[in-house]
C-alpha cells in the first residue's frame, strides 16, 4: 500500500470512530442533581443545580437574558442566633444551563430580583428559600426553630409572604 493510501485509510478509519463514539455520548450539561432542602447550620451557599430548585420552588425556566415586563428588587436580610446571615449571590441562577428563575441574586447583599413574565406575579418568601436550597416553613428556618420572626418595611408578616416590589423583608430565628 503506498504511503498516501496508506494515510487516507487511516484517516477514514479514525473519523469513523470518532463519529460512533461522539454520536453515543450525551452533548450537554449532565441531569442536575434532585433538588435536596438543607436543615444544617449558615452559611448556606446558593444551590449548584439551580433549575432543580426552580422546579421544587414552581417557578418556570427563563433564559438567562430574560428580563420581566416590571422588574423590581426587594432586599431580605436572615439573621440566625443574632449573626447576619450572607444571601448569597446564584440563587436561582443556572450558568451550566443558562437559566434563571424570575427570582434570583446577582450579588451578595441580599438585593434580589423578580423578573415575572407578569405585572401580577408575586412570588413569595417560602418560594425563596426553596430556590436558596433551604427548609423553611411557619416555624423554622432550616434546623433554627425558635422565634421565627418575618416582618416587612417593619411590620409582623407571615413566613409566606409576598414579595412586592421595594420591600425589605427580615428573617430573624434561632436555635
Amino acid at each position: 500500500m503506498r504511503a498516501g493510501s496508506w494515510r487516507t485509510a487511516v484517516t477514514a478509519a479514525a473519523l469513523l470512530l470518532t463519529s460512533s463514539v461522539v454520536g453515543g455520548c450525551q452533548v450537554g450539561p449532565a441531569q442536575p442533581a434532585p433538588a435536596v432542602l438543607r436543615t444544617s447550620a449558615p452559611p448556606w451557599d446558593a444551590p449548584r443545580d439551580a433549575v432543580s430548585y426552580i422546579d421544587k420552588a414552581g417557578f418556570e425556566r427563563l433564559p438567562l437574558d430574560f428580563s420581566g415586563p416590571s422588574p423590581y428588587t426587594v432586599t431580605i436580610a436572615v439573621t440566625v442566633d443574632g449573626r447576619p446571615v450572607e444571601v448569597p449571590a446564584g440563587i436561582g441562577i443556572d450558568k451550566l444551563r443558562a437559566e434563571q428563575a424570575a427570582v434570583h441574586t446577582h450579588t451578595t447583599d441580599g438585593l434580589v430580583w423578580v423578573e415575572s413574565k407578569t405585572t401580577s406575579d408575586h412570588p413569595t418568601l417560602a418560594q425563596f428559600f426553596t430556590l436558596w436550597g433551604l427548609k423553611y416553613n411557619a416555624t423554622c428556618l432550616t434546623n433554627a426553630c425558635k422565634n421565627l420572626k418575618i416582618t416587612v418595611n417593619g411590620q409582623p408578616a407571615a413566613w409566606d409572604t409576598p414579595l412586592t416590589p421595594k420591600a425589605k423583608v427580615a428573617i430573624t430565628v434561632r436555635h
